[in-house]
């Protein structure tokens, strides 16, 4: 009896321990060859900001996939958006930009009106030819005052400036700036706009370094190979019962 309890015991620790491994397997978001989709929100520490900055530049495999004066769909919300962030998320009535979007500074290839800005989001569809070779992605951001990120609708990033507005998991909402004294005063490097400016990447920090002025932050994401074509991934909506399914039942 002794010996199969103690069996018993290291079949259920191995078990659990199994289960924790494959759950952070399966934490590191996917990469796909075609359709991917990075969402990413820009905040403000106030409504009585002066500026609003948010570039980003995407590198794979040694290749820049996306970079200053790529193309985005972008939104400035006056409400929360539901679903922005999401893979799957219909954002064909955004408005077309090239980036960056935001306001003063002279560091923004799509200039919105300031003053009363709360947040903007973005979001960037791309290919990445070599997505099934890749294990590691690199991100390089400047950014005026805030940001989250989202690859293919699994969070992978957010500033120091937000990392205690929210758990990690919560998307900030749009009137965030409305939080007094939630943020600290990170500003963005004074780069002039660029298709894309060369000078623009060379003074790295990490994400969770707070007051640090004049720099970007640069850091890898671990990525798993998710297939051809992000389209194929089956909406997690579609899978859900809704309210209409069950009137009719």
């Amino acid at each position: 009896m002794f010996e199969q309890n103690q069996t018993r015991k290291f079949f259920m620790t191995f078990l659990a321990v199994l289960i924790i491994v494959s759950t952070y397997a399966d934490a590191d978001p996917l990469l796909f060859t075609k359709d991917n989709v990075l969402a990413a929100g820009c905040y403000n520490d106030g409504f009585a900001s002066s500026d609003m900055t948010l570039i980003i530049q995407l590198e794979a495999g040694g290749k820049i996939i996306f970079d200053e004066g790529a193309k985005v769909k972008y939104h400035v919300p006056e409400k929360d958006v539901d679903g922005w962030n999401e893979l799957e998320f219909n954002d064909s009535k955004w408005e077309d930009g090239i980036t960056s979007v935001g306001y003063s500074d002279g560091d923004d290839n799509t200039e919105i009106k300031g003053g009363q800005v709360g947040s903007v989001y973005t979001r960037y569809h791309f290919d990445v030819a070599d997505a099934a070779k890749l294990k590691k992605i690199t991100f390089r951001i400047d950014y005026d005052d805030a940001y989250i990120l989202y690859l293919n609708g699994e969070e992978i990033a957010r500033s120091a400036a937000i990392a205690t507005l929210s758990p990690v998991g919560e998307i900030p909402t749009w009137d965030v700036s409305k939080v007094q004294d939630s943020m600290p005063d990170v500003e963005a490097t004074k780069v002039p706009k660029g298709k894309p400016n060369s000078d623009r990447w060379k003074k790295p920090v990490t994400p969770r370094e707070r007051d640090v002025h004049e720099t970007i932050h640069e850091f890898d994401i671990d990525v798993k190979f998710g297939g051809g074509s992000a389209l194929a991934v089956e909406a997690s909506g579609k899978l859900a019962t809704t309210w209409a399914d069950l009137k009719r039942n």
